[in-house]
């Protein structure tokens, strides 16, 4: 079995204003650690977010038999002491990757709206069945032309992907051009900012041509009939001014659908503005 975890943190910063990653590894913790640890919202050496603390450094150090791999959606100087200013997405694992690839995403020009640059760290993974692709990101929330884009290069990398396993290139082992497996089996998870009823969900779910396996909903898997758990604006009613409501998911691609155990959010904890999402697959 495999266990995903996926969370906006929110830098740490919880309901009540503080900003406590030992609280969010509590959190964690008591909810049984998972396999992979997928986060999003970490800040490196902000001076606006925890005095620019480095928190990928100190998460690696709240769980340390854990592998980090930190995917920057953008870095600056002008960070404390010196250091890069850094923001993005982290991966806390427990099993290796073979590799690791992050993807800048397109923010196509849109003067109507502030945004940030968004990115997705990609980790390949042995397993029984024959590896596969995980997948973390954030997307955009004010420009709904920005992440449609980037909807879109999501999709594309996943027709990538399949495409370079049924085609493989040629191996030299050994060297920068060694060939190292993309499978087609994939999950991708994070906080992709639209909601159930958008079109940016519709997008992401829509039929791929060819022969790319189609990215199906987790949770419509597992729970067809029920109401959706919201993700966020459980507690924080101020920036969620519309109540509770979902926009974090796990997306796998068609042929996983029938390894789903279970896909489940933890909406008890306020120690960020998203709950928590779990994911358990048969590997």
């Amino acid at each position: 079995m495999l266990t995903i975890v996926s969370w906006n943190i929110q830098y740490g910063k919880g309901i009540d204003g503080r900003i406590d990653l030992t609280r969010i590894a509590r959190e964690v913790h008591s909810d049984g650690l998972p396999d992979l640890l997928c986060l999003q919202e970490v800040s490196r050496n902000y001076p606006a977010t925890d005095n620019g603390s480095d928190q990928v450094a100190e998460l690696q150090i709240l769980f340390p038999e854990y592998e980090s791999f930190f995917g920057a959606s953008h870095d600056r100087s002008g960070g404390r002491d010196g250091g890069r200013r850094q923001f993005g997405n982290l991966v806390l694992t427990r099993r290796s990757p073979t590799q690791v690839l992050h993807h800048l995403l397109p923010s196509p020009a849109d003067s109507n709206a502030k945004f940030m640059y968004r990115q997705s760290t990609e980790m390949v993974f042995p397993t029984n069945s024959g590896g596969l692709r995980i997948m973390n990101t954030h997307l955009e929330f004010f420009s709904e032309k920005q992440q449609q884009a980037q909807v879109q290069r999501i999709r594309e990398l996943h027709q990538e992907a399949c495409a370079q396993f049924r085609e493989p290139g040629i191996d030299l082992p050994n060297t920068p051009f060694e060939l190292l497996e993309r499978p087609e089996k994939m999950i991708i998870c994070g906080d992709f900012n639209f909601t159930p009823d958008s079109e940016s969900y519709k997008q992401m779910t829509a039929p791929i041509p060819g022969k790319t396996p189609d990215l199906i909903d987790a949770w419509n898997t597992v729970h067809p009939d029920a109401s959706r758990v919201p993700t966020c604006g459980v507690f924080d009613h101020k920036q969620w001014k519309k109540g509770p409501h979902c926009r974090d998911y796990f997306f796998l691609s068609q042929n996983l659908s029938q390894r789903i155990q279970e896909v489940s959010v933890n909406i008890k904890t306020d120690a960020s503005d998203h709950q928590p999402i779990r994911l358990i697959l048969e590997v």
